[in-house]
């Protein structure tokens, strides 16, 4: 399925214009392109970049999952390592690792507020 650049929500004549000088002409192409480059086009900022990335990938229908493929097919990697590093941590975890752990987290705070008094 190619969809146009143009038909992705907050791309206008002049960014169309950008990116296709930049040989991006499909909405799958942009998301491979990705936000920090999307951010140099004129009149973008970070925040609308991801904007505009959000619904490229709402046009094509992709998933969180197929997202991070996607991303990690291109090579880049989130600005936000503590992010990822939680992300990664809680997808190997069930829900009974889980309680364990809020569990040790309980005792470890009536432990600290022991020594505090």
């Amino acid at each position: 399925m190619t969809i146009s650049v143009k038909k992705v929500t907050g791309i206008g004549p002049k960014t169309a214009e950008f990116l296709l000088e930049k040989n991006i002409e499909t909405a799958e192409g942009l998301i491979e392109f990705g936000t920090e480059m999307l951010a140099e086009a004129p009149g973008f900022s970070p925040g609308r970049a991801e904007t505009v990335m959000s619904a490229a990938r709402q046009l094509l229908g992709l998933t969180k999952l197929q997202k991070e493929v996607a991303k990690s097919a291109a090579g880049g990697k989130s600005k936000d390592k503590k992010k990822d590093k939680k992300a990664k941590d809680k997808k190997g975890k069930g829900k009974k690792d889980k309680k364990k752990d809020k569990k040790k987290d309980k005792k470890k705070n009536k432990k600290d507020k022991k020594n505090k008094k």
